[in-house]
């Protein structure tokens, strides 16, 4: 019970930050930004078409900004496992909330790039703290669009790793690893992209 109320009270920490805790410019500025901690990621994949028309992703529900980041993820049939592993996380309040956010959601073939092990360990309850670091570098505490990166730009992150970002020169952006495949997905409260992996921090000692 004591660890199940810290956790209660650490989550309610994490949504103060991320109304409060950038009140400043929407845009990233400069070559290093900074994310704060979320909470956990955590579900079950589910099967997905082999090719997914990211042009089309989102056609069939009209305007995007009529629906939070919870609710677009729930539209589509490739983001199931984002959306799973959110709900058993506790976290959909924190993205439903006002924000912004800039989210990065790795389709359900993303997470097929983590072993079925890796998957399995995160989702111990023993492992919390893991997969709390595993998806704060999934989210931004403010509205960032795609053309805001810069190449070598670093997000530093709440446990002082860092994200590199890449910058192609035809403009396609690399996070961590992952490239944005679907870029600035307007809603309510905020900017989803869409990721083909999932995204990982590396130790700040490294170049």
């Amino acid at each position: 019970m004591k660890n199940r109320g810290l956790l209660q009270m650490s989550a309610i920490a994490i949504v103060a930050f991320f109304i409060h805790g950038c009140a400043g410019s929407d845009r990233v500025n400069g070559n290093d930004t900074t994310i704060s901690q979320t909470q956990t990621m955590g579900g079950d994949a589910k099967e997905e078409p082999a090719e997914i028309n990211y042009d089309e992703m989102f056609e069939s529900i009209g305007n995007t900004k009529q629906f939070d980041i919870v609710a677009l993820a729930n539209s589509n049939q490739n983001l199931t496992t984002f959306v799973n592993l959110i709900e058993k996380a506790d976290i959909t309040d924190v993205l439903k909330s006002k924000g912004p956010f800039t989210v990065f959601i790795p389709t359900n073939k993303a997470f097929d790039h983590l072993s079925k092990t890796e998957l399995e360990q995160l989702l111990q309850p023993e492992n919390k703290v893991r997969l709390i670091k595993v998806l704060q570098a999934h989210i931004l505490p403010n509205k960032v669009y795609a053309t805001d990166f810069k190449d070598a730009q670093r997000i530093k992150t709440a446990d002082n790793k860092r994200i590199n970002v890449q910058v192609s020169p035809d403009k396609t952006v690399t996070i961590g690893g992952a490239r944005i495949v679907k870029p600035n997905v307007e809603v309510s409260n905020g900017i989803v992209h869409i990721v083909d992996d999932v995204i990982m921090a590396t130790e700040a000692t490294q170049n």
